[in-house]
């Protein structure tokens, strides 16, 4: 795949220019654009992500449902959704639905498939209008972030009040808690044997977050990391 610009595509990062400041280069996938690297190879970003790394997911889908009948409907659609709340389950298909209350689903799609699960539900839900369950729209209202690493536990707790360490949080975990001072949801979602923690919040912080994040960063000598290293891992 080519470098392209970012400014090229409707579905990018909303702080996509702080992205190029910091050395982004960003490429296409799919119909979206995302950052492949920093100008580093993808095993030395790798090797980077495994000590303590930080991805911007914001490009790929995401969706919700709230209501009633939310964990109901997204059942009948073929999901697998346990009875456990603030717990993120896999799907066969790599998509992660974390069911966040007895009303509330987030569908976060497999960032290395081809197909569109968050797509595929939004179809059928706007054929089917269920009765009490509403729409979510994630998209446009959520950032989604990564940190990876085996210092990733750490820099939390410079910002974050809940305990992440692994022993205490396992993989799949959900906390609905503060983070920086802006409300978020983190969910433990290893790569391989690299500990990996997804971070939803709302998009408007996008770049408060990345400067907090980043500032955390600085005591483990973590950096932000594309795409591409994520295969490596």
């Amino acid at each position: 795949m080519s470098q392209t610009s970012p400014s090229h595509f409707l579905i990018r990062s909303p702080h996509y220019r702080t992205l190029l400041a910091e050395g982004a280069n960003f490429i296409e996938h799919r119909d979206v654009v995302l950052v492949d690297n920093y100008g580093n190879s993808a095993e030395d970003e790798a090797l980077q992500a495994q000590q303590l790394g930080l991805v911007d997911l914001t490009p790929f889908a995401r969706s919700g449902y709230k209501g009633k009948q939310a964990i109901h409907w997204a059942k009948t659609q073929g999901l697998n959704i346990g009875a456990s709340n603030n717990q993120a389950y896999l799907q066969s298909n790599g998509a992660l639905v974390a069911r966040l209350s007895d009303t509330e689903v987030l569908i976060l799609n497999n960032i290395h498939s081809e197909q569109n699960q968050c797509i595929l539900l939004e179809d059928e839900y706007a054929k089917n209008k269920p009765a009490q369950c509403y729409s979510v729209p994630r998209n446009n209202s959520s950032a989604w972030f990564m940190i990876t690493g085996k210092f990733s536990t750490e820099m939390f707790a410079k910002i974050c009040g809940i305990d992440l360490r692994l022993k205490s949080f396992p993989n799949g975990t959900i906390a609905q808690t503060s983070i920086a001072r802006i409300n978020g949801i983190i969910i433990r979602n290893d790569m391989n044997n690299t500990p990996a923690f997804y971070l939803i919040f709302d998009s408007a912080s996008t770049d408060y977050m990345w400067s907090c994040l980043k500032d955390a960063f600085v005591e483990f000598q973590g950096a932000p990391v594309g795409d591409s290293a994520l295969s490596k891992l």
